[in-house]
């Protein structure tokens, strides 16, 4: 398989708006109802949020393409009052999970971390996306707390932790 982690342009945003669309009907529509993922979505994500978030400085994404396809994506902010490095949102399509796409995601998001001498990502997974909690598990996740995260009229907890860079392989 040959794939490949970028940085994200302005012609990806649909693509991305596709990925992000279908993971989320994936992982979250049996707990969060569907309009209030299109609500949520609607508001986080049209083409002008998306302009917006790719020209803030402080934020940055990624796409993993798979035989030049993009079928994964990463968001990420740097705090530089937390001095913290965050992995805001990390999603792969569906039928290309476990072939080490996200894990690949994660290494890029390492790297850039490193580059501000930071040791860890910190990451929001909600807490009824069991598969996502598991996988960042099998890097070290760690749980500091949790937090309720509203989608539309739903609001569910969520859980923020981090992950050492050193644990990811």
């Amino acid at each position: 398989m040959s794939h490949l982690v970028r940085r994200w342009t302005l012609d990806d945003l649909t693509f991305i708006q596709d990925v992000l669309w279908k993971t989320w009907l994936d992982s979250y529509s049996h707990f969060i109802p569907e309009e209030n993922l299109r609500a949520y979505f609607s508001e986080h994500y049209d083409l002008d949020s998306l302009r917006t978030l790719f020209h803030n400085p402080m934020a940055d994404g990624f796409v993993v393409l798979d035989e030049g396809k993009i079928v994964g994506f990463m968001r990420t902010a740097r705090d530089p009052e937390e001095n913290r490095y965050y992995v805001s949102s990390l999603y792969v399509l569906p039928q290309y999970q476990t072939k080490g796409l996200g894990r690949a995601l994660m290494k890029r998001a390492a790297e850039e971390a490193r580059g501000y001498h930071l040791d860890r990502l910190w990451i929001g997974v909600m807490v009824q996306n069991t598969q996502a909690v598991d996988w960042y598990k099998t890097m070290g996740y760690e749980i500091v707390r949790t937090e309720p995260f509203t989608m539309g009229a739903s609001t569910v907890d969520h859980y923020i932790g981090f992950v050492k860079i050193d644990s990811i392989k």
